[in-house]
């Protein structure tokens, strides 16, 4: 039984590194240019492989027909990703992300969803894919077609086992849309930009607040960025802060942030399907997406050993959860 399922897109990424970003009208200088392998299900589908081991952690996605999908499906098996339950697209293009990647390491990002936008309930009755979530310890979700979504937290819900959903693109859809499917999954994970878009705000008692108002009963991780991360619990009013990796007292310097959010989501549901508590998760995804910055790829996430080895290495400055309750 494989500890972990996702579900999410998989893209071919072509990263042009330039010395800032454009502002509309402006036309910049490309230093440098990557293609490499994307896509939020399949960066957080590596990232937990390489924590959880090989054949531990099942992809179900979508790619075309095309060359790109042979190369992603030999970058995942590299990885100890079950590929099984890609579906491949006939007629359709794998999907590409098109990204900018200042000297900061900040990014904007335009993708072509491609093969990605086609996956449909129908590709989850294929016996290929069928037994994937029906024997699974855990399910994590990023962002498949919203109906997609709904059927696995539906499945997750009665088979009894934990859920974790990243909805990213989905949040367009509008919090009404999105809170019935969100209640029913363990977290719900949001980065800044995606909760200004929902609540209105990223100050944490405001949305902890909003959420107690209408009785959001799971919880809720926002991912900060540079200012770290944030498990919210409306139920108790408890607010767990993570901060991010002191990269520079680790003599590390933030090369890239591509694929650090799908990488916190990788290494916080690979670490509670180790056992571990809702604490010790956050902060080992908070080490893990702060090296992943620290690479010039998309999924440049650690394995274990090194992520641990690091942690260990940050208490000593002061690297460790905070918890508050709201009065």
């Amino acid at each position: 039984m494989t500890k972990l399922v996702v579900c999410g897109a998989i893209n071919w990424d072509i990263t042009c590194f330039v010395e800032h970003l454009p502002v509309p009208g402006e036309e910049v200088t490309v230093k440098r240019i990557t293609r490499v392998s994307g896509g939020t299900g399949g960066n957080v589908a590596v990232a937990a492989a390489r924590i959880l081991g090989p054949e531990q952690v099942a992809l179900i996605g979508a790619l075309g027909e095309d060359d790109i999908a042979h190369q992603q499906v030999a970058a995942l098996n590299a990885e100890g990703v079950i590929t099984e339950g890609i579906s491949h697209m006939p007629g359709e293009e794998s999907g590409q992300a098109y990204i900018l990647v200042d000297q900061e390491g900040q990014n904007v990002i335009a993708s072509r969803l491609g093969a990605n936008a086609r996956l449909g309930l129908e590709h989850l009755n294929n016996p290929s894919v069928q037994h994937l979530p029906q024997e699974c310890q855990s399910m994590a979700l990023t962002d498949p077609p919203l109906a997609v979504a709904a059927e696995l937290i539906d499945l997750a819900k009665k088979r009894r086992i934990p859920v974790f959903w990243d909805p990213g693109i989905l949040t367009s859809h509008g919090w009404e849309a999105l809170e019935p499917l969100a209640r029913e999954t363990d977290t719900l994970f949001l980065n800044e930009a995606e909760a200004t878009a929902l609540f209105g705000t990223t100050e944490l008692d405001m949305i902890l607040q909003h959420l107690q108002k209408s009785q959001f009963p799971k919880h809720m991780v926002l991912k900060l960025g540079a200012k770290g991360a944030a498990m919210l619990e409306p139920a108790t009013g408890l607010v767990v802060e993570a901060p991010a990796l002191p990269l520079k007292e680790l003599g590390l310097n933030v090369i890239n942030t591509v694929g650090c959010g799908d990488v916190f989501v990788g290494a916080f549901a690979a670490y509670l399907a180790l056992g571990a508590s809702f604490q010790i998760s956050l902060i080992m995804a908070s080490v893990a997406a702060g090296l992943n910055a620290t690479r010039p790829e998309t999924r440049g996430s650690p394995d274990r050993a090194t992520l641990e080895a690091t942690e260990q290495r940050s208490r000593n400055l002061g690297f460790t959860v905070r918890e508050r309750k709201l009065p």
